[in-house]
């Protein structure tokens, strides 16, 4: 007595080119990280300005505040207490938001 088995299900291809679209796609978001990496702005000390804000939050002197000196891309430099970091910005003592892709170098004032 021979039972019979049922079907195997065999999903429809629809689009036989969808790894190679997908692949391009992985190389070109690859690629614009690439170029961000290459845009990342570093100062004399060859440090990157996103660590030395690292450095800045780090240091054993940052409690609740630091204070700064910033210098912005378009070469003004100003004098501020930092209290935080959002992903974009800095929060200053004031509630002023400094976009961090204005920020060229950044400094402990002594």
């Amino acid at each position: 007595m021979k039972k019979k088995l049922p079907n195997i299900y065999k999903g429809i291809v629809k689009n036989t080119n969808q790894n190679q679209k997908q692949s391009l796609v992985s190389s070109s978001l690859q690629e614009k990280k690439e170029e961000i990496n290459k845009e990342q702005r570093t100062n004399l000390n060859g440090k990157s300005v996103n660590r030395q804000i690292k450095d800045v939050f780090s240091s054993s002197n940052f409690v609740y505040k630091a204070n700064v000196s910033i210098k912005l891309t378009d070469g003004t430099t100003q004098e501020k207490t930092i209290i935080g970091r959002t992903n974009n910005s800095l929060i200053t003592i004031d509630d002023e938001l400094i976009d961090v892709s204005k920020i060229s170098q950044i400094d402990f004032l002594d």
